[in-house]
């Protein structure tokens, strides 16, 4: 970092700062985003800003190819083995879960300042459909009555509890179908730079843009 760029990050710094952070960042990446040189480099760098700033949840989504089943559950256990590798290098108040293509929970981890979630191929509709089996089931078993399901029942059993405040899509494409229940009220934030060559300068800037928004949550 140059040192012109380095007085122009700490000058917005100090200008995020006297506003609020978002609490949940979202961030959607494909998996060339990943795979190609420098990827996971990122990947841990961009984790690393979300604790520097203030974030205290950031969701993943990694939008597989849709391929041959073979292929695709090969990229999805290669895209795994190295985000788990990448998360657990992270200092132990970081916290992740890292969910598969069909919400299986993969690795899970605890931290009391941070939690990541990374979800590898297992969009909104998958999930809120594995919601609906599972309330679906509880009325087959007569557990519960059609006329008692309510909006939280479904939310209850989301991968995902919390809503994102802010949502990203890097490289300036279109958004995936990830946490379509949860970020209903969400601002959303497109980019036209690629995930290579997004710095934290970037992040900082659109944690400002946020910042200037006046949200409505649906009013």
């Amino acid at each position: 970092m140059n040192f012109v760029t380095s007085l122009y990050e700490k000058h917005m710094l100090r200008k995020i700062s006297k506003y609020p952070i978002p609490e949940h960042m979202s961030l959607v990446l494909s998996e060339t985003d990943l795979l190609q040189t420098g990827g996971f480099k990122k990947f841990s760098d961009y984790i690393s800003w979300c604790t520097q700033l203030g974030i205290k949840i950031t969701s993943i989504y990694i939008d597989v190819l849709d391929t041959e089943d073979k292929l695709k559950s090969q990229m999805i256990e290669k895209l795994r083995v190295k985000i788990t590798d990448s998360l657990s290098r992270k200092p132990k108040n970081i916290g992740y879960e890292i969910f598969g293509e069909n919400g299986e929970l993969y690795s899970k981890r605890e931290g009391k300042d941070f939690h990541a979630y990374v979800s590898v191929g297992f969009g909104g509709r998958k999930e809120v459909t594995k919601a609906v089996r599972s309330i679906l089931q509880n009325v087959k078993e007569g557990i519960t009555e059609p006329s008692d399901i309510h909006e939280i029942d479904i939310e209850s059993r989301l991968t995902v509890k919390h809503e994102p405040d802010l949502f990203i899509r890097s490289g300036g494409k279109h958004l995936s179908d990830f946490l379509i229940w949860q970020s209903i009220y969400s601002e959303y934030y497109f980019t036209d730079v690629n995930w290579h060559s997004i710095r934290k300068i970037d992040i900082i800037r659109i944690i400002r843009d946020f910042q200037k928004r006046q949200r409505r949550f649906g009013k």
